[in-house]
Order: C-alpha cells, then sequence, then structure tokens
C-alpha cells in the first residue's frame, strides 16, 4: 500500500500553510479546517482498509461472516474456524481423519471415529472375503483393558442403532476440553500443620482438593490438507484424546514387560505417558526443591485420604495417586513441589480458563515473582509477596507525584502482576486511601498463582480488578471501596468460602465474570450485584472418587450478610445458584436457580431461567417470562473440579439445554453454547460421511 501524507495540509503551497495567525496567541481558522477535513480522511481511509479486512475470515467484521460461509458453501450459521478449515477438509472428504477433524471444528472438542465393519460381527459374503474376524476376546491382551470405552477394539454383535452394525459410521466426541496448569505449586496436604517445605504428602490441585490428572490430546492438523499425513489416525489410542489417568489407561497402554507391578508401579520409561516435551507432558511432570523428578523415580499407588500410605516413597522416589491426584515425596526430596499436568473443563470458567494480558498502558507496575532473582532489590518493581507488591505500589505512585485527575477509566492506575505460578500468602488486613484510584491484581496469560488465606482489601474510593488467580480463603471487600470486578477467579465452594462485602460498603459497585465463586454476602447497597457467566455455589459439595463423604453445607448461595439485613440488588446474565438466593431484587435471565429464588420487592424480571420451586410454598417474585419449574436439570457432575461440574448433560430431551433467550442452554456455561454446537455436529454429519454408511454421534462417558 503506497505511503499517505501526515495531513492534507501538505497539498497546500508552502506560503498558505505557513501564513502568521490572524490573531497572535489564536489558533488559525485555517488549522481547525484542516483538522475537520483530516478527521474524514482517517474516516474514510478506515473503511477502504475495512474493505480489504472483510474479504479474509480471519479479520472480516461479524456481520460478513455469513456471506463468506455462503461463498464456500457453508449454511449461514457456520463460524469463523469452520469457514477457514472449509477447504482443508473437504479435500479430505470420506475419511476417518476428516470426519474427526470437522467435528473439532464445529465444537471445539476431540473426536475419534468408529468404523462399525471394523468393531462388529457379521456374515462375510463368499466373493467378497474380509480379513479373518474373532469373536472371542483374549483376556490376556491388553485390549480387554479397553471394553466400554471409545476405543474398544473388541467385536460386537450387531446393534443397528449403534457403532456395532457394519453400516455405520460413530463418532464419539468428548464434551470437555483439557487445559495445562504449568508448574503451579503443589498444595500441602500431610501433615495437616505441614508447610510446602516441611510438608511429605502433597495435592496437584492449587486448592488441595481431590483433582485426578487428564491426558491432553494432541491439536488437529487442518493444515495437512493432502498426504499421508492428514489421512492417518488422530485418536489411535488415549494418549491422543482427552481421557482420566485411571490404572486402567495405564495398562491398555502398557507394552509386555512395561509395568512392575507390585503395592507401587512401576512404569517403564518406553510406557507412552512417560513421553512429552518440556512443559507439555502427555501425563505430568514433577519437580521438587532439588530440581525435576525423573520418571524412573515415580510410583504409581494409593494414598488414602488422612492415612498412611500402604507403601510409603523409598529415598528419592515419589509416589503418585492418579485417583485422587495426589503426590507423596520419600526422603532426600523436599518441597516445595511444582507439577505440570492438565485438567478438563466445560466451558470459560475459572483461573484455569483465565486469558488476562498485562496493560502496558498502567502507570505504576509492580510484578510479584518469589523466583526471580532481582524480587526485593531496592528501587526496583519486583517483589516476593503480594503484601510488598500493595506498599511498594502505593510507594511509586507518591514518588512520582501522580495524580488521580489523570486517571481513565479504560485502564489501571496500578497493576500488580503476578508473574508466577506459585501459592503466595494473602497479605494481612489491607486498608488505606490510595494515591490513584483504579487498582488491578491479575495474573497474566499462562500464570496460575495461589493466594493462601482470607484476601481482605479495603481501599477507600478505589475500584479494584481481581482476575485469573485461585484463592483458598474468603473475599472480604471492605466499606471503601468504590468498586470491585471479579474475572475468572477460582475459590474452593467445598471449603464453605464466602464472599463477603462490608455492610458499610453502600457505594461499591460489584461485578463478577466467569468465576467460581462461594457462597455471596452482601447487603442492599446504592447499586446491585452484577454476574455474568459464574457458578455461586453455596452447598459445596466434594470430588471423591473413591467413595468418601462429599461433605457441603445447605447455605443459601446469595444472602444478606446478617439474617436481619436487606439481601442484595442482583443482576444475573448466566449464572448457575447453587442455594437459595435470598435477594432484594433480581434482574436475572438464562439463569439456574437450583433450591429457589425469594425478593422483597417485585422490580426486575426473570427472563428463559429455571427456578426450581414449588409455586406454592415460595414467596413474591418479579415478573415470569418463559421460565421453567419442571423438569429438573440433570448435571454430568455437581462436585467442585469435577469435569462437569454443573454443567448440564447433553442429553436431547433436556429443555434446559435450548431455553436461553438465544436458543442455547440456561446457566453457567451458556457462553460454551455446548448444547448448540452438539446439535449442529449432529445435523451435518452425514456431510463427511460416504454415501451408504449411516452416522452415528456418541458421546463419550463422564470421567468424574
Amino acid at each position: 500500500m503506497n505511503d499517505r501524507p501526515a495531513s492534507i495540509a501538505n497539498w497546500l503551497p508552502l506560503a498558505l500553510r505557513e501564513a502568521p495567525e490572524g490573531v497572535p496567541g489564536a489558533p488559525r481558522l485555517l488549522d481547525a479546517l484542516l483538522a475537520a477535513v483530516d478527521g474524514q480522511r482517517r474516516l474514510l481511509e478506515g473503511d477502504i482498509d475495512q474493505v480489504w479486512d472483510d474479504l479474509f475470515i480471519e479479520s472480516c467484521q461479524d456481520w460478513a461472516v455469513p456471506y463468506l460461509a455462503a461463498i464456500v458453501g457453508l449454511p449461514p450459521d457456520a463460524e469463523r474456524r469452520e469457514i477457514a478449515s472449509a477447504v482443508a477438509l473437504r479435500r479430505r472428504k470420506g475419511t476417518p481423519a476428516a470426519l474427526e477433524d470437522f467435528a473439532e471444528v464445529l465444537t471445539g472438542w476431540t473426536a475419534r471415529v468408529v468404523e462399525g465393519w471394523q468393531v462388529s460381527l457379521w456374515a462375510h459374503r463368499l466373493g467378497h472375503p474380509l480379513p479373518t474376524t474373532t469373536a472371542a476376546l483374549d483376556l490376556r491382551d491388553p485390549a480387554r483393558y479397553r471394553v466400554g470405552t471409545p476405543f474398544e477394539r473388541a467385536r460386537r454383535s450387531v446393534a443397528p442403532s449403534r457403532r456395532w452394525s457394519p453400516r455405520s459410521v460413530a463418532a464419539v466426541v468428548w464434551p470437555w476440553q483439557v487445559r495445562t496448569l504449568r508448574g503451579t505449586e503443589a498444595a500441602p496436604i500431610a501433615p495437616p500443620d505441614a508447610t510446602p517445605t516441611t510438608a511429605r504428602r502433597f495435592a496437584l490441585h492449587p486448592l488441595g482438593v481431590d483433582a485426578p490428572p487428564y491426558l491432553r490430546p494432541r491439536p488437529a492438523r487442518l493444515e495437512e490438507a493432502a498426504g499421508p499425513a492428514a489421512l492417518a489416525r488422530r485418536t489411535g489410542d488415549e494418549t491422543d484424546a482427552p481421557v482420566r489417568a485411571t490404572y486402567q489407561v495405564i495398562q491398555a497402554l502398557a507394552a509386555p514387560g512395561d509395568i512392575d507391578y507390585g503395592t507401587n508401579w512401576t512404569v517403564s520409561a518406553r510406557h507412552p505417558l512417560a513421553g512429552g516435551e518440556p512443559g507439555q507432558p502427555v501425563l505430568l511432570q514433577l519437580r521438587a526443591e532439588q530440581g525435576p523428578i525423573g520418571w524412573d523415580s515415580i510410583r504409581f499407588g494409593s494414598l488414602p485420604l488422612g492415612l498412611d500410605a500402604p507403601a510409603p516413597p523409598g529415598p528419592g522416589e515419589v509416589v503418585v495417586d492418579v485417583v485422587r491426584g495426589a503426590v507423596e515425596l520419600g526422603e532426600g526430596l523436599d518441597g516445595p513441589l511444582r507439577a505440570t499436568w492438565h485438567r478438563p473443563v466445560p466451558g470459560s470458567l475459572g483461573a484455569l480458563a483465565a486469558d488476562a494480558d498485562a496493560d502496558p498502558a498502567a502507570r505504576v507496575v509492580v510484578v510479584v515473582d518469589p523466583d526471580a532473582p532481582a524480587a526485593g532489590t531496592p528501587g526496583g518493581n519486583v517483589v516476593a509477596t503480594l503484601a510488598d507488591a500493595l506498599q511498594l505500589a502505593e510507594q511509586r505512585a507518591v514518588e512520582r507525584d501522580l495524580a488521580a485527575e489523570d486517571s481513565t477509566p479504560a485502564h489501571p492506575d496500578v497493576e500488580i502482576r503476578l508473574n508466577t505460578s506459585r501459592r503466595l500468602e494473602a497479605p494481612p488486613p489491607t486498608a488505606f486511601t490510595p494515591r490513584l484510584p483504579r487498582w488491578r491484581i491479575v495474573a497474566p496469560r499462562l500464570m496460575i498463582p495461589t493466594v493462601v488465606g482470607d484476601l481482605s482489601l479495603n481501599l477507600a474510593a478505589a475500584c479494584l480488578a481481581l482476575e485469573g488467580f485461585y484463592l483458598t480463603g474468603d473475599l472480604l471487600l471492605g466499606p471503601g471501596l468504590a468498586g470491585a470486578e471479579l474475572v475468572n477467579l477460582t475459590m474452593d465452594p467445598s471449603g464453605q468460602r464466602t464472599v463477603a462485602v462490608d455492610p458499610a460498603a453502600w457505594g461499591i459497585e460489584l461485578a463478577a465474570r466467569r468465576c467460581i465463586l462461594g457462597a455471596l454476602r452482601a447487603d442492599l447497597g446504592a447499586l446491585p450485584v452484577r454476574l455474568v457467566d459464574c457458578i455461586v455455589d453455596g452447598r459445596g459439595l466434594a470430588l471423591r472418587l473413591c467413595g468418601d463423604d462429599p461433605g457441603g453445607a445447605d447455605r443459601a448461595a446469595v444472602a444478606a450478610v446478617t439474617p436481619a439485613g436487606l439481601g442484595p440488588e442482583l443482576d444475573a446474565d448466566g449464572v448457575t445458584f447453587v442455594g437459595a438466593v435470598r435477594a432484594e431484587s433480581v434482574d436475572a435471565v438464562d439463569c439456574l436457580f437450583l433450591d429457589g429464588v425469594a425478593v422483597v420487592q417485585q422490580q426486575g424480571c426473570l427472563r428463559n431461567c429455571f427456578l426450581g420451586t414449588d409455586p406454592d410454598s415460595e414467596p413474591s417474585l418479579p415478573p415470569i417470562f418463559r421460565c421453567l419449574r419442571e423438569p429438573p436439570p440433570v448435571f454430568a457432575a455437581e462436585a467442585f473440579e469435577a469435569a462437569g461440574y454443573y454443567s448440564l448433560a447433553l442429553d436431547p430431551d433436556q429443555p434446559l439445554l435450548s431455553a436461553a433467550s438465544d436458543g442455547g442452554e440456561v446457566g453457567a456455561y451458556h457462553h460454551a453454547r455446548r448444547g448448540t454446537a452438539f446439535l449442529r455436529l449432529r445435523r451435518r454429519l452425514h456431510e463427511f460421511v460416504p454415501l451408504g454408511l449411516r452416522p452415528v454421534l456418541e458421546l463419550a462417558p463422564w470421567e468424574e
């Protein structure tokens, strides 16, 4: 593109451009006219550039997406990724690999294609003999561990409506994605009073809850439009699917001699789960205070909750319990323990799905990184603790004599960047009047820190943003705060944690987006509490895969701070409330009120919500529009940190999957559009199946 003049004034003669001012000190009329013309020229340039950008699916405006879809013969509801991949997919049409990639492009989920003629028993034509098929299953073959899974290789009798039919082609999809926790510090759990340096047993999850590791599949191969690599099956075994790492999976992938059985298993370094690049393991990578822990030092065994290990690790060894997601260190190894491993998520909720970036326009920046060599250096901006960061940020604002009048709403004045995945002690209750009004505490992309303890903040007349980290304790918002915004924050509902707003915080503006929160306690204020795409869990069931008591409590999800107080005014969009909601007034859309909602003032409206209570026993409600009371929702799981944590089961007969205001599902995963994606895939699966074969769509079972 040709270079354009910096201003339209460059087109004028030099004598006219440099004409003296009519009135000394006053702006020239010519300058004002040229500025107006320059503004229109920039608008025209932007329109011309946008016309060029609209020719490409990666840069076009939203209105142009259906038109580009029509050009390549796709329906109007096709999304950008499908349009961009249309040519590459159609070149491989009719192959299992293309169908797997098409399913992932359409839904974002990993898929495995099972050809019915390879897994069913049927009579061969004498004129067209096929390879020998065996009806018996060899119980000595590792394939026996795959029976009942999408990777089953045994042949079964014909079932026409399922995958076991010679004419069927089944696509099995896993309705969740797997994300990686890179170098996160494990939580010490034994002995009970242990610190990260004295503990012998750790939970892999930063919050100290049960969370078994998963396997992360390799990415799609859409750039390989031709050749043998493009036709290769993507999900040949469990290492290429988002499955839970169970002992059954370990045995299914093992070659003869790969496992040395005993109370603790020793798995050979030749095993597929031992592979992976640094930072991208197939299963997990561990690092103690002494350095990385090699695969040959890892043993797999049981670590019962609250009991000693049946076989403690030897010197220099660790025992990993893949059922509970726990690790015990042997002699010679000390904490803190760092782990890189994978967990499933059905949507973009919580710290694991955070994608925040640092704001380069922040006026004061303080970095928290305990591992940085410069941490705590006088005169620097890198500290080791969150308490030091708050103190240093205010000190820098005073030293530079920054004025609050220069603050802009679009950018924070003070940004504290948590450039670590370590466990950070929460600062003591913090209350002061900051020099600058807008503060942000953020974990940048790929960092997942954990703030340990109760986080109590009271920055007078300041707006505070908290983004992208785990919090083990309660969140206490003081009376002086003008505003608080929570983004991708994860608390521990199973620990009965609470977000509490001081009753004296009359003017606070509280908002939360894509968070997993404990119970919310706030009194009536001048402004409503705004929640978008969140889970507010007052019940707090814990994940217990070994049959232990999941616990939980009968707590309200939203209520006043004191029983005699007035609840908050609530504004919710796409929120799942686990526990009763008692508020002054409610204005909600696309929400799940699992234990009912009660209001004092009949203001606002409930639109496209599930109310979940008996109308004969419930108190007054605001106006209701297209809300449901039955049938009750069916969830994939209800325990915190389960793979399907309060996500609706993808059952076509469940009306809540399409009861939202835009035809999507109701609740916290409304943004993920899982039900819509599943129905679109089922409707269009036949496009990539050869003529004469019957497409079958199956969901992989939830594993927690």
